[in-house]
C-alpha cells in the first residue's frame, strides 16, 4: 500500500460520469480494488471516499462513479492504496459473464480490456441498460442470468452488500459450475486500518470485513455447500 498524489484530469458525463485520473503507477489499482482519495482543497471533507477503476488510461486510470460532484479538472488528490483484494480472472477463461446488480456497470468494466485481451467473449448482464462498451460486448438483461450459468467459465458480479442473503436464491450453489466472484460494495471509511467493522459482511463461516477482506470475494462464501 502506498501513499501519493493524483489529478483530475478529465470527466466524462455519458450515462454515468467517469472521471480521468493521473497518479503514480503504484497507485493504479487492479480490477475490483480501490483507493481512498480526499481532495486536498477541500477542508470540510472528513473520511476520504473509495474510487474504483472503471478502465486504463495513460498515467493513471478511468475512476467508476459514484465520486465527489466537487471533483473538477485540475482537483488535487491524496491517494492511499491500492488496498483489497479485486478480481482474478482466470487466464483460460473463453466466456465472461459481466453481472451488475448496481447502478452502474463501471467497476465491472475494468474486466472488459483484459478478458478481450486473452480471447475471451464478454457478455454485460444488467439491470440497466449499460451504455458506452466496446461494440465486442453483447449486452443482456438481468433476467437472462440463469441461462448464463450454464455457458460462462467465469461470473464476475457487482452488487451491494444488503444482496447478499439473496444470493442463495439468484445463484443456487448446484448451479454454479465455473470460477464466479463477486464485488461487494459498502461504506469503508477506515480503508482496513482500524477494523470499525462498517462493513462487516457474514460469511458461511463467521464474517469479513469488505475493506479488507474483498472487495472482492469468491462466491462460494455465501452460497451453501
Amino acid at each position: 500500500m502506498k501513499t501519493g498524489q493524483g489529478v483530475v484530469q478529465e470527466i466524462f458525463f455519458e450515462r454515468i460520469a467517469v472521471a480521468r485520473l493521473t497518479c503514480p503507477n503504484g497507485l493504479i489499482p487492479a480490477a475490483g480494488q480501490y483507493l481512498l482519495a480526499d481532495a486536498t482543497f477541500e477542508q470540510s471533507s472528513i473520511i476520504p471516499v473509495p474510487i474504483f477503476p472503471a478502465g486504463s488510461a495513460d498515467g493513471g486510470f478511468l475512476a467508476a462513479f459514484p465520486f465527489p460532484t466537487n471533483w473538477h479538472p485540475g482537483t488535487s488528490l491524496s491517494l492511499r492504496g491500492p488496498l483489497g483484494n479485486g478480481f482474478n480472472l482466470p487466464a483460460a477463461s473463453r466466456s465472461v459473464a459481466l453481472v451488475s446488480f448496481s447502478d452502474t456497470v463501471q467497476r465491472l468494466a475494468a474486466l472488459i480490456v483484459p478478458a478481450i485481451a486473452q480471447g475471451a467473449a464478454v457478455t454485460m448482464i444488467s439491470a440497466q441498460p449499460p451504455t458506452g462498451l466496446p461494440n465486442a460486448v453483447e449486452i443482456m438483461p438481468i433476467e437472462s442470468l440463469p441461462e448464463a450459468l450454464h455457458w460462462a467459465d467465469y461470473i464476475a458480479l457487482d452488487m451491494p452488500r444488503e444482496m447478499v442473503p439473496s444470493l442463495p436464491n439468484l445463484l443456487p450453489n448446484n448451479g454454479i459450475v465455473c470460477t464466479a466472484q463477486v464485488l461487494l460494495t459498502s461504506p469503508m471509511p477506515c480503508g482496513g486500518r482500524g477494523d470499525c467493522g462498517v462493513c462487516a459482511v457474514s460469511v458461511k463461516r463467521g464474517y469479513k470485513l469488505i475493506c479488507k477482506d474483498g472487495p472482492v470475494f469468491d462466491l462460494k462464501n455465501f452460497l451453501q455447500n
